[in-house]
């Protein structure tokens, strides 16, 4: 409830001065609550960000990164495993020998 009065403040303090706006405003009274959720949503879209933390655009990230790939196991994958192989598609740096596929493939649980 902190937040909603930090706005409700801050919309009063952009109010001009004088009688006609001395007391409560049901605008900003109404106002404020509103401007709490967006701020608590940005909060909650900030983790999305990270693809081994996401939830919500789990299915986006997937589709922009071509998962599940054909070497995906066959049946339904938890949201863990979703998001690991997720992370390690889009976080992969290596380079191109033996060592580096083996990893990946431990590390994705293929082997």
């Amino acid at each position: 409830m902190a937040l909603q009065d930090e706005y409700t403040q801050l919309l009063y303090h952009l109010l001009p001065e004088g009688p006609a706006w001395d007391g409560e405003n049901p605008l900003i009274e109404g106002l404020a609550p509103s401007l709490n959720r967006v701020h608590q949503r940005a909060d909650e879209l900030m983790a999305e960000i990270d693809p081994a933390r996401t939830t919500e655009l789990i299915d986006r990230y997937e589709q922009l990164y071509g998962l599940p790939d054909s070497c995906a196991p066959e049946g339904v994958q938890t949201l863990q495993q979703r998001q690991q192989r997720l992370d390690a598609k889009a976080n992969v740096a290596g380079g191109i020998n033996e060592r580096f596929y083996r990893e990946q493939l431990d590390a994705l649980g293929y082997t």
